[in-house]
Order: C-alpha cells, then structure tokens, then sequence
C-alpha cells in the first residue's frame, strides 16, 4: 500500500473483512498488517495495539448493521417497521461476522466509547419502533429489552443448532406475538 492511502477506516475495513471469514479471534496485529500489505509498526499510528483494532472492528460491525436496518425499515413505521427489523437483523448477522463472536466483541469492549456509541444507535431507533406500539408508555424500555432479546436469543439459538432452515413463518408469527403484547 502507497503511503498516505492507509487510514483507520482501511484497517478496519480488512479487519471486519477478516472477521467475517475466520472470527474476531483470527485477528492478529501482524496478520492484518500483512493481508493489508504493510508493515505492523504502520498501523500503530491509527490502532494503538489488537484490542483498539477489535473494538473498532466491533463498533464497524454494528454501525454497519445500523445502516442496513434503517435501510430496510426507512418508511415503514410501528409493528411493520418492527417486524420487518427483526427479519433483516437475523439476516444482516447471519451473514457476517460469526454470531458468538459479535456477542462477545459487544460484551466485551461495551465500556469503548465507540462500541458503545454504536450501540446506542442500534436500541434508539428499536425503543422509539416499540414507543409507537406500546400501550404502556412506561414499559417502553421493557418492551425494548423484550424485542431485542427475542430476536438476539433466536440468532443464538438458529447459531447452536447451526441450522438454516428453521420454519421462518414461525419465527415472523413469533415477532408478531411479541409485538401485539406491547
């Protein structure tokens, strides 16, 4: 790579890239570097050591998944817009980056600014989704909690079973369920 083309948005580009194939655990600082085409010391002026490159690469991977839901939901609204959230969630992140790895990376690196910032910016649009549905105004945070662990807890469960083919009527009825509860 020619000098001044490399930027921290490239590094962690090829990181989420490699996250991708072999999981958050496949990152190395010298192997990035290498499928990167540079040399490790040159990263270090964007990524201070393998944890900043993880936790942007998990912040990267959330904002990504942002981008797309609103995407898919823009000019929908309510139940619809909720619904059709749950069904691209579970598709963007069964497409990407392995589920356990996701999990763990947000776990793990929730205290980073930047991760947690991309986080916020998941739940947001979710929790003001489930404020249009909700009954009781006061169960909007709950009602959030709910949605997000229905859908997060069957991408769990679709992973450990590492099937494809689960009946995907089921589970929109089952989105449909949580939702008319609100």
């Amino acid at each position: 790579m020619k000098r001044g083309q490399l930027s921290r948005e490239i590094i962690l580009e090829k990181g989420l890239e490699i996250a991708s194939e072999s999981g958050l655990n496949g990152i190395t600082y010298n192997g990035l570097a290498r499928e990167i085409g540079i040399r490790p010391q040159s990263m270090y002026r964007y990524l201070a050591d393998i944890a900043a490159v993880k936790s942007g690469i998990v912040a990267l991977y959330v904002q990504k998944l942002v981008t797309y839901l609103d995407g898919q939901i823009n000019g929908l609204t309510g139940k619809t817009a909720l619904r059709q959230l749950a069904i691209n969630f579970i598709q963007f992140t069964r497409s990407g980056m392995p589920f356990t790895d996701m999990v763990w990376g947000i776990s793990y690196y929730s205290d980073e600014t930047e991760v947690a910032e991309a986080m916020n910016q998941l739940r947001q649009p979710i929790k003001q989704l489930v404020a249009e549905v909700s009954q009781d105004k006061q169960q909007v945070t709950a009602n959030t909690a709910l949605f997000l662990e229905f859908v997060v807890g069957h991408l769990a469960l679709l992973t450990a079973r590492k099937e494809s083919g689960i009946n995907q009527t089921i589970f929109e009825k089952n989105v449909d369920r949580i939702i008319d509860q609100f």
